[in-house]
């Protein structure tokens, strides 16, 4: 199961989508908060995490997300940050936050399965 977090319903279509034609069970939501809820009580193959949602932005969320799996013995969920920002700085600041990788939006469904591949 994979975990999407993206504030637009749009976006969540689009990725459940492309993670259905690739064979992949996805559960979606719609901000960092709840991200960081269902990632504390159920384990993901990886969340894709868009970086500026309302209430809790996903680089905030990959923290808590990632302080909480420290604090439990290290077992790391791989987190990919979803992002329209082509920056370096953004990526920094992706990395920083304990995210695993970037993917640029929009993107295709070839770079969402290179990407997944890259991360096992």
């Amino acid at each position: 199961m994979i975990l999407v977090a993206d504030d637009n319903p749009d976006a969540l279509f689009m990725v459940q989508s492309m993670l259905d034609l690739l064979g992949f069970a996805a559960e979606c939501v719609e901000n960092g908060r709840i991200a960081c809820e269902r990632a504390m009580t159920q384990r993901y193959r990886c969340i894709l995490m868009d970086i500026e949602m309302p209430e809790m932005d996903g680089l905030a969320a990959a923290r808590t997300i990632r302080d909480a799996e420290q604090a439990e013995g290290g077992i790391f969920t791989p987190i990919l940050g979803m992002t329209g920002h082509t920056d370096t700085g953004t990526r920094v600041l992706c990395e920083r936050a304990g995210m695993s990788g970037v993917l640029l939006k929009p993107f295709l469904i070839s770079n969402l399965e290179e990407k997944l591949a890259e991360i096992g």
